[in-house]
């Protein structure tokens, strides 16, 4: 039994791995300094977000869903627009691993309780839209020259509701998008910051909105906090950056992990992947049978992958430029777990929230789970049901 427990227990940590593959990661947004010629605000965020070489600071992560609160601090480092993080907890209420450090080849988390280290490969550096992009063109849609200016515009996508490795749900997006507004300035930690707000039109308290505080000089998001109702519960994550440093130097050792002596160390295997043009060539390379998914009409797939090895499977990626989806298929089962119980096609499924959400369900001898970013759990249903037992 404890060799059947351990088995799954390193299955599942294995699927973890490829979702880490089929998913991008995504950080903290940036944009450009402010200026009083007259230019907008935010006109090159993009490259703003670029040209930052790396950031030192505190995190604080506050979940609270009803009357239950989570809270974790963490010292963190990173290095915006790649995959270069070091995240080290230094209080929590709910967390497994004290240590987690990347790179673009690998990942390390550490387990200081159980003293034990597990390490796996990822597939390299993240390629697309960066936040920095994203926000820019949250700018764009205000076209405000001045902190004292104020901007409404209606019909603007949302931004995913936290970054990697916080918890939370993703924001909804649904045909017409958000209301997006500026709020002038306010301090956040002795920094002073543009406030952005983003809601549903004519929402009402119990609905999703989502406050970001993002520093006038490096438009980085020195603060964001989102709220939304599931199951008649509101939740709301605040997350905030203290003791700021831009560009501190940060060497290639920041990003590596030297496990201590007496600990144990497990080394993933990542399975074998290979990528397709298409879904059609995807189909013509596979036994498996690939998912034919109904997705939102902006999304473009990107990725077709099938991998071999411990675990066989296929996957799809869509994505635009403020959202993404993926469906995953693998030939191994688990009993649903998650945050919310649901159905998928008559089948027990469950939805999980994290930096990502997510539906799992089994069928037969096969595990699915439709994973997003930037869309709402209704529409990762939707999907869901649409692949249902393929």
């Amino acid at each position: 039994m404890l060799r059947s427990r351990l088995r799954s227990a390193r299955l599942l940590a294995v699927l973890a791995v490829l979702s880490l593959v089929v998913l991008a990661a995504a950080f903290v947004a940036f944009g450009t300094p402010g200026a009083s010629s007259g230019a907008p605000i935010g006109d090159d965020a993009g490259d703003t977000y670029e040209a930052i070489d790396g950031v030192d600071a505190t995190r604080t992560t506050v979940l609270q869903r009803g009357g239950d609160i989570q809270r974790t601090v963490a010292s963190v480092q990173l290095r915006p627009g790649s995959s270069h993080r070091r995240v080290e907890v230094l209080e929590t209420t709910d967390r497994r691993h004290e240590v987690l450090v990347e790179n673009d080849s690998t990942v390390w988390m550490y387990d200081r309780d159980a003293s034990k280290v597990t390490r796996f490969s990822v597939s390299g550096p993240v390629v697309g839209p960066t936040f920095g992009d994203r926000v820019e063109r949250l700018f764009e849609r205000l076209n405000v020259t001045a902190a004292d200016d104020s901007a409404t515009v209606d019909g603007v996508s949302p931004l995913p509701v936290v970054p990697q490795s916080a918890a939370g749900p993703t924001a909804t997006t649904d045909a017409a998008g958000l209301r997006l507004s500026f709020e002038g300035t306010a301090s956040v930690d002795g920094r002073e910051a543009y406030v952005l707000e983003l809601s549903a039109p004519g929402s009402e308290s119990d609905t999703f909105q989502q406050t970001l505080w993002v520093d006038t000089q490096r438009f980085f998001a020195l603060q964001r906090q989102t709220s939304w109702t599931a199951d008649s519960q509101r939740m709301t994550v605040t997350t905030t950056y203290e003791n700021v440093t831009f560009d501190p130097g940060l060497d290639e050792g920041t990003f590596t992990f030297d496990p201590p002596e007496n600990a144990t160390v497990e080394t993933l295997e990542t399975p074998e992947r290979t990528a397709y043009a298409s879904a059609e060539q995807l189909r013509a390379a596979t036994n498996i049978s690939v998912p034919d998914p109904d997705v939102p009409a902006s999304l473009r797939l990107t990725a077709a992958t099938q991998t071999t090895g411990e675990v066989d499977g296929v996957g799809l990626r869509y994505v635009n430029d403020t959202a993404s989806v993926s469906v995953a298929k693998y030939d191994r089962t688990f009993p649903p777990r998650g945050d919310r119980e649901v159905t998928v096609a008559g089948q027990d499924a469950a939805v999980s929230f994290g930096s990502t959400t997510s539906v799992s369900w089994n069928c037969g001898e096969y595990r699915y789970t439709v994973r997003g970013s930037g869309v709402s759990v209704e529409a990762l249903l939707a999907v869901a049901e649409s692949v249902g037992c393929e």
